[in-house]
Order: structure tokens, then C-alpha cells, then sequence
């Protein structure tokens, strides 16, 4: 598709950069804070671009003579164009401030070289590898979210310029009802605590399967939607939506599923469902069921919605983990694991927006008493660091393998522990986990 055309790319803007590396001290580290030697088109241009960078590297001055010795010691200089050539690009006068201009020409020609070398290789395995349509867009789109984050570089902000910002928030701190700054939980203590969950963060909720992680997330997902502040998105790798939509009616309607299974509705039972039904038909919650998606569909998945249905992003849900894959496959699941748990987090920062991770916890957390730690996370010491906030599940039955709840009426007693919170207190609160109806609500005995 390509063939007979020119690569983007402006031979007057690479020459201008060089020959400001070459004479300004001041413009070369402002170069190599924003470019790299494959950003160059010319050859010719990236060898003077390593040399003049290698020199630097050693703390040496660079200028033509010093970049000629370098390109001779490498046995380049002659494919370099020679010295002539790099003794020319200093005869032009160049300033700073439009060098740093000719540097995004430079960069905007190499990511769009970069972008036609992606979109090539994929009209290429369309043709020669039979690959399918969803792998290669999977693909596809990995290596297009690569390149945009490469391009989205961040200078420096002065202190001075933040600080309007830092009294706004103290203001809203101030100001705001309950103490909530972010996205209510639905949970009061956790709110008093956290302030609720803000954009830019990813914050991860961890426990052994049955204690009921996935039922804290459909609550909060549910209170989050009907606080009206935009749409819920629910990823779910091991539900499907449907059975998520079962559990949002039955939990809305008071009702367990039970008597859905057995087949025992009353009059009475459906027309709390049906009316539960109406409530949820109201509130922005998307629910997507993909099996085994990467970040890259997440990321574009949700930017498609929010487009389609004109609506901001609230909060991302995601469920879980250790079930997403990559656009590239990785066989070792500590690296998958820590290459999508940094993505998510880069995801809550890019549309700022809080995402909220679900993870399994190691074998090991069950062999030992008390709540689990956070070298329990399954699989990746990453997911530790990249979270702003760690909540961990706790139900000594349900760790030990006996899900039966503690009472007849179906109520555990679950303890939340706050294991890492970058801005906040960490600490531990007792809810009451309703099985039956899959409901969390605080222990007001232990928490008052």
C-alpha cells in the first residue's frame, strides 16, 4: 500500500536539530530530552545524532571535531556522509526556541512513520497468515496505544504553577459533605477513610475466590451509577453480563437466588424483581463480558463508549486481573500480570478516571491466619506498586475453604483491610456480607 510512496519525514528539520546539538550546549540537552536515534529518517542523520549523544553520555564536549572522532572510532564517519558533511550542518544559525519546534517535526514524521509500519504489518498478516480479525485487532491496537504513549511525554511544571490547584482541593476537602472528594463508595467508613476513589488512580481489591470481591464491586459499581456522575463501566472476564444483571436485580430487590433456581417465586418475589428491573434500566452501568481481554481493548472499548453514548466515564471496573491477556503473548504470567497491571494504571491516569482492579490472592494467603498481606498478591509483586490503594477481603471460613455462611440468615462477617493507601491512612473495617442477596453493608457494632 506503501510502495512508490515517500516516508514521511522533513530533511530540513533534521539537519536544523543537528546542527543545533552540534552548537549549543543548552539546545542538545533540550534535543535529548525529546528525541531518540530512530526518530531520525536519514541514516546519515542518526549516526551524527549516536555519536553527538555518546559523547555527551561521557560528559565530553560535542562540536564537529569531537563527533568526527567519534564517528571514526566507530568507522562511520564515511557513512556519516563524511566529515564535510557534518562540518556543514553548523553553518546554520539556530536558535533554541525553534529548534524545540523543528524537534516535534521530527518526532510528529516518526510517529507517523511508525504508524504506517504497524498498519503495514497488519494488511501483511491479513494476507499471509490467516490470522483472526479480533487477534489482529488486539494487536493492533497494543502496538497503536505503544506509540501514543511514547508521544506523550510531560515537561516539567513549576510548583508555583500547582498551587492554585492544591487550594482548590483543599477547599473541596473542606467543603465537601461527609468528607467525600472522589466517587462515593457506598460505603461510609471506607469513604471516611479514603476520601472515596479519584481519577488518575488504580485501586485493587484482592481476596480468595468466595468471599465475595465481585459482589463489592457490583455495589460500588451500582452506588457509583446512581450518584449520576457518569457511566460505569463493568469488565467482566469471568461472568457473563447477564448472570451480573441477575445479581444487580436480585441484590436491588431484596430477593436471593434461591428461589429463582428452585423455582419458588411468588407474586410477591416478581414484582420486587420487576420493579428492581425498571430502577436498574435507569442507571448507566455497561457491563462488557469479553473473555481473556487485553488493556488495549479496555482502553479502546471504553473510549468507543463514552463517545457513543455522550457520557463522561465515572469509574472502570475490572474483573479480574490475572484473566486479562496482551496484545503480545507472554507465557510467564508474572510478566503478563505486571505488564497489564501497569497498563490499567496508566489507563486511570490518561482519562482520569478511578479503575478499580479485582486480583486473586495466592495459594499461600489460605495456608496462614489472619488477614493476607501484600506479598499475597497473585503473580506479581507489580500490582503492589502500581496501586494507589490495596484493599484485601478477609472471611477466615471462606480462606479456609468453607463457604457456608456463619448464620442461617446468610450473613458473614467480613473484614476490610486497607493495606496500602498512597494518600490516606491504612486501617481495617468490619462489614456484613449478605450471601444471599449479595450486599455489603458496615458492621455499625465494630465500626461506630
Amino acid at each position: 500500500m506503501t510502495e512508490g510512496r515517500t516516508q514521511p519525514w522533513n530533511a530540513e528539520a533534521e539537519r536544523a536539530v543537528l546542527a543545533g546539538v552540534l552548537v549549543n550546549p543548552e539546545i542538545a540537552v533540550e534535543v535529548y530530552s525529546v528525541l531518540k536515534e530512530k526518530d531520525f529518517f536519514d541514516p546519515r542523520h542518526r549516526l551524527i545524532f549516536s555519536a553527538a549523544r555518546a559523547i555527551d553520555s561521557r560528559g565530553e564536549p560535542v562540536d564537529y571535531v569531537t563527533v568526527d572522532n567519534e564517528l571514526t572510532r566507530t568507522d562511520n564517519l564515511e557513512k556519516a556522509g563524511g566529515l564535510q558533511y557534518v562540518v556543514a550542518l553548523t553553518d546554520d544559525v539556530v536558535y533554541l526556541s525553534n529548534v524545540l519546534s523543528y524537534c516535534r517535526i521530527v518526532k510528529d514524521c516518526a510517529l507517523l512513520r511508525e504508524f504506517l509500519s504497524v498498519a503495514s504489518g497488519g494488511i501483511d498478516k491479513v494476507y499471509s497468515t490467516g490470522i483472526k480479525a479480533a487477534e489482529l485487532l488486539d494487536e493492533v491496537s497494543q502496538k497503536i496505544l505503544d506509540i501514543g504513549t511514547s508521544a506523550n511525554t510531560q515537561d516539567f511544571i513549576k510548583v508555583a504553577d500547582l498551587s492554585q490547584g492544591v487550594m482548590d482541593e483543599f477547599i473541596t476537602m473542606r467543603d465537601s459533605k461527609g468528607g467525600v472528594t472522589g466517587i462515593s463508595t457506598g460505603l461510609d467508613p471506607l469513604d471516611r477513610m479514603t476520601t472515596g476513589f479519584h481519577g488518575g488512580e488504580m485501586n485493587v481489591i484482592a481476596a480468595r475466590p468466595g468471599v465475595g470481591k465481585t459482589s463489592l464491586a457490583m455495589n460500588m459499581a451500582r452506588h457509583m451509577a446512581e450518584q449520576e456522575r457518569g457511566a460505569v463501566v463493568f469488565f467482566s472476564l469471568e461472568m457473563t453480563g447477564l448472570q451480573l444483571a441477575q445479581r444487580l436485580v436480585s441484590s436491588m430487590a431484596g430477593i436471593g437466588t434461591q428461589p429463582v433456581i428452585d423455582g419458588t417465586l411468588s407474586d410477591k418475589h416478581m414484582d420486587d424483581l420487576r420493579n428492581a428491573a425498571e430502577r436498574l434500566k435507569t442507571l448507566p452501568i455497561f457491563i462488557n463480558d469479553t473473555p481473556a481481554i487485553s488493556s488495549a481493548e479496555i482502553r479502546a472499548k471504553a473510549r468507543r463508549l463514552a463517545q457513543r453514548e455522550k457520557k463522561r466515564i465515572a469509574a472502570i471496573f475490572v474483573d479480574y486481573l490475572q484473566l486479562m491477556h496482551g496484545a503480545e503473548e507472554i507465557e510467564n504470567n508474572q510478566l503478563r500480570v505486571a505488564k497489564n497491571s501497569a497498563d490499567l494504571k496508566s489507563l486511570a491516569k490518561d482519562l482520569n478516571v478511578p479503575v478499580v482492579v479485582l486480583s486473586q490472592l495466592s495459594r499461600g494467603a489460605a495456608k496462614r491466619e489472619g488477614p493476607p498481606r501484600l506479598s499475597d498478591l497473585r503473580d506479581s509483586g507489580a500490582i503492589e506498586q502500581d496501586a494507589d490503594m490495596v484493599i484485601f477481603l478477609h472471611d477466615d471460613k471462606a480462606d479456609s475453604g468453607d463457604e457456608e455462611p456463619n448464620t442461617k440468615s446468610g450473613l458473614r462477617n467480613i473484614l476490610l483491610k486497607i493495606a496500602k493507601q498512597r494518600k490516606g491512612q491504612r486501617g481495617e473495617i468490619n462489614l456484613i456480607f449478605n450471601a444471599v442477596t449479595t450486599t455489603f453493608y458496615p458492621d455499625d457494632s465494630y465500626n461506630s
